[in-house]
């Protein structure tokens, strides 16, 4: 699993970009391509959408926006990570996280690939998950980060992650991090 990708950019394309690390050149989809030029050094936090048919990295410039984006996907049925990228094209995070609060369904529905019921739904699910999200003010060292990453990609909840990762010693490896969190979430 990709976290983090630190890198040069070698080229852009609209809202493509690939990535030059060691060598390996990674494509990566990002909402707000914004300032970044070819040359340019770039540290970007990934979420990695695995499917049959590929895998497909999107990127983004803070880790909250990565949270919300796998949110997103997680909890609103019919809503991929296409759809939410589209989401993130048209609002930023803060705007989006307005929406859900006010229950504004009807600007969502100005996002290609979400129509009323959706949009109601989003607002719906969403609503209670942003609150939790809101309330993760403690900011996380960069291992425990990528670490409550990894724990949000097999499903566990960022609010679980994170208050099950303040138990745990942030010295050890990811690695070892992510098997105690995971070891301590199921026991639960």
């Amino acid at each position: 699993m990709i976290a983090l990708l630190k890198g040069n950019i070698r080229e852009k394309n609209g809202h493509n970009l690939i990535i030059l690390v060691n060598g390996i050149g990674f494509e990566v989809l990002m909402p707000e391509i914004g300032n970044f030029d070819v040359g340019d050094d770039i540290s970007l936090y990934i979420y990695e959408d695995v499917k049959d048919d590929g895998t497909t990295l999107y990127g983004f410039s803070e880790m909250s926006e990565k949270e919300l984006f796998g949110l997103i996907i997680r909890k609103v049925g019919g809503i991929g990570a296409k759809i939410a990228l589209e989401i993130f094209k048209r609002f930023s995070r803060e705007e989006f996280i307005s929406l859900i609060q006010t229950g504004d369904y009807k600007k969502l529905q100005t996002v290609p690939g979400i129509g009323g019921k959706t949009a109601k739904r989003v607002v719906i699910e969403l609503g209670g998950e942003i609150k939790d999200l809101l309330e993760q003010k403690v900011p996380l060292s960069e291992k425990l980060q990528i670490a409550k990453n990894a724990l949000i990609s097999v499903g566990y909840s960022a609010a679980d992650a994170v208050k099950v990762l303040k138990t745990i010693d942030e010295n050890d490896s990811v690695e070892n991090i992510v098997k105690m969190a995971i070891k301590k979430l199921s026991n639960g």
